[in-house]
């Protein structure tokens, strides 16, 4: 495929929505479907708009407030266990979110949340209905939310959190959570290796202490301000969801599967429990015995049933979003959304007006770069491919001037400006957002390159030959990079990737050299995504690293020892001590530039507002707008019906 016609082809192509608008209609009929009669309504959640929060240190106790919405009336019905699919819910009781852009949901009957791709089911449905946290975040606002948990202190060593849960909290059995079940979850993770997340819980918790039922100690191998923050509150991508003892007790966590709605399998203490579960959708029914109403901690969602359909591509699932067919839906470019509100006013997003309208998310858009193999081991070949890149131009392109330039670690969050403007100076000194083709000759010559006759880069009689790897839904940015390195003398073409699966596999096991994604870390102080170059992240080529986001195989002593000294010490903008090793890490990070930042990834997320509203916004900003982060189940127990039928 040429790049002006892969150019042309994501823009234009979704004509072939229209013929397939009847078999998505089918599938919400199916999803409407039922079993046994369904209980008396309760009234839904009345989220309450988060107070201007203050943001409290890791390393300090933190009780953020959070004002318990009034409980409803104790539920008419009989509640019996395991619950049963309800009968005859409607569209309009029936919130819809659309899966990934595939066919079918893979291992839909598999809800491990740590077996091989366990990440994946938890962010695709599983963390919206059924499992809930010890906290909640809004990423707008850096408000910790106390859900599970009501407190934690971290020791002023920093070996050790108490923390304290919630009264009256129970899995959906109606057993109660304790924190035994905290205990079970994180000695498992840390002694299983098969399990995601095992490795890092085997760095970091040395044992968890049962202090009662409600309280314990996680006690650490070393010392970490931010483990209970990065684990248990903020980590879009790998909040700790803890499991129930009494059910995987005795089972090969690594097989599980985790999957007999017979028995209330995956069983959790969310307001919702599964019901059934095909290729094409996921069922779950609201549990109207939830322990938080009987808690007097939130209401009853008013949706009665969530499902999590698969919905072929991401033609087809606009093409639904368009037709009321589905309520959260996922990323839609700019043109595609302004036509979709076009045809469906009831179609929205976070902000009401462009270029920009979507929100930050704590990623950035990269040029990744193997520093661990030819070429791209050399620092001057790593500065001259960012010189050759325009971020003014690759904006404009590719995102249509939908996203904010960056060209440092730092996403647009408004906590980690507090320390990127006292950084001004430092960033200036090298310039990184520094588009000069005589910079990449200069670079390149000082590296031992010459062009040949073709104007491309060669050193010995080899070119630079290589292809930039780009995932599926980032295929705006391959036809644009790959243009502007060619017109720089870098021989370097796109490859598109269809299917994700291969793409990580590769770029995770250091086979490709150069590749665009994103790198998700810091929100609100610079040490999440700075830490993902210190070498414990690097990994030997054909091995997988331990983070996904986390593939430049970059290897420094100097900087490890920078990042081990922030991992010990509380953030703080306006400390001097810990300004100075965020100083000297950006500084190293500039030098070598292990990784080429380009913006902001700010997603245009959509919703449908049709069925449901009340959806979060940049005027509503209760949560963010990111269906696969916990906190979007706050946005679950605010929605309220329209009344549209």
């Amino acid at each position: 495929m040429t790049q002006s016609s892969a150019l042309r082809s994501w823009r234009h192509g979704r004509l072939a929505a229209l013929a397939l608008f009847m078999s998505g209609m089918a599938l919400l009929a199916v999803a409407c479907g039922g079993g046994e009669a369904p209980a008396t309504k309760a009234p839904a959640a009345q989220a309450t708009q988060p107070p201007t929060a203050t943001r409290v240190p890791a390393a300090q106790a933190t009780q953020p407030p959070a004002a318990a919405p009034t409980p409803t009336s104790a539920p008419a019905a009989k509640f019996e266990f395991p619950i049963k699919q309800r009968a005859n819910v409607s569209r309009a009781e029936t919130l819809v979110f659309a899966g990934p852009a595939t066919p079918t949901i893979a291992e839909h009957d598999n809800m491990n949340p740590y077996s091989l791709g366990g990440l994946g089911r938890v962010r695709g449905i599983l963390n919206k209905t059924v499992y809930e946290y010890l906290y909640l975040y809004n990423h707008n606002t850096a408000e910790e939310i106390p859900w599970l948990a009501e407190s934690y202190k971290v020791s002023n060593d920093f070996m050790k959190i108490d923390v304290t849960l919630r009264k009256g909290i129970e899995w959906a059995d109606g057993k109660p959570f304790t924190s035994s079940d905290v205990q079970f979850t994180l000695h498992m993770l840390r002694d299983t290796p098969a399990l995601t997340f095992a490795s890092d819980i085997k760095e970091w918790v040395k044992d968890v202490q049962v202090v009662d039922d409600q309280k314990f100690i996680i006690n650490l191998n070393k010392p970490n301000a931010r483990f209970f923050f990065f684990y248990f509150i903020e980590n879009s991508e790998i909040h700790i969801t803890v499991l129930p003892k009494h059910v995987w007790e005795g089972k090969d966590p690594a097989t599980f599967s985790n999957f007999d709605p017979g028995k209330g399998w995956p069983l959790g203490t969310g307001p919702y429990a599964p019901v059934s579960a095909s290729a094409q959708i996921q069922t779950f029914d609201r549990n109207d015995n939830w322990w938080a109403v009987k808690a007097g901690f939130a209401q009853l969602p008013k949706p009665l049933r969530v499902t999590h359909v698969a919905v072929g591509s991401t033609d087809t699932w606009i093409a639904m979003m368009v037709n009321n067919e589905i309520d959260v839906g996922h990323s839609m470019q700019p043109g595609q959304f302004v036509a979709s509100r076009g045809r469906n006013p009831d179609v929205v997003t976070w902000n009401k007006n462009g270029p920009i309208w979507g929100a930050p998310d704590a990623c950035l858009l990269t040029v990744g770069m193997n520093t661990a193999t030819e070429p791209f081991n050399s620092v001057d070949v790593r500065w001259a491919l960012n010189h050759a890149i325009d971020r003014g131009k690759f904006i404009s392109l590719g995102y249509e001037d939908s996203v904010i330039k960056r060209a440092v670690p730092y996403s647009s969050y408004g906590g980690l400006a507090l320390y990127e403007n006292q950084q001004s100076d430092l960033i200036a000194k090298y310039k990184p957002d520094n588009p000069d083709p005589n910079k990449v000759a200069e670079r390149m010559q000082k590296a031992g390159y010459t062009k040949d006759a073709q104007g491309l880069w060669t050193k010995g009689g080899k070119r630079i030959t290589e292809k930039v790897h780009v995932p599926s839904w980032l295929r705006p940015m391959g036809p644009v990079l790959a243009k502007q390195m060619k017109d720089a003398g870098f021989d370097v073409e796109f490859q598109q990737y269809d299917d994700n699966a291969p793409f990580f596999n590769a770029v995770r096991a250091g086979n490709v050299n150069l590749w665009s994604l994103v790198h998700c870390g810091s929100s609100r102080e610079p040490h999440g995504t700075l830490q993902h170059f210190h070498s414990r992240f690097a990994s030997p080529i054909g091995t997988a690293g331990s983070y996904i986001w986390a593939n430049s195989n970059y290897s420094n002593p100097e900087y490890d020892a920078i990042i081990n000294k922030m991992d010990a010490i509380s953030p703080r903008p306006n400390d001097p001590g810990y300004m100075g090793l965020v100083n000297q890490a950006l500084d190293v990070y500039l030098r070598d530039l292990p990784q080429i930042y380009l913006s902001d990834e700010m997603h245009v997320r959509t919703f449908n507002n049709h069925y449901w509203k009340g959806w979060m916004n940049s005027e509503k900003p209760y949560v963010a707008p990111y269906q696969v982060w916990a906190g979007f189940l706050l946005a679950v127990l605010k929605v309220e019906p329209t009344g549209n039928k």
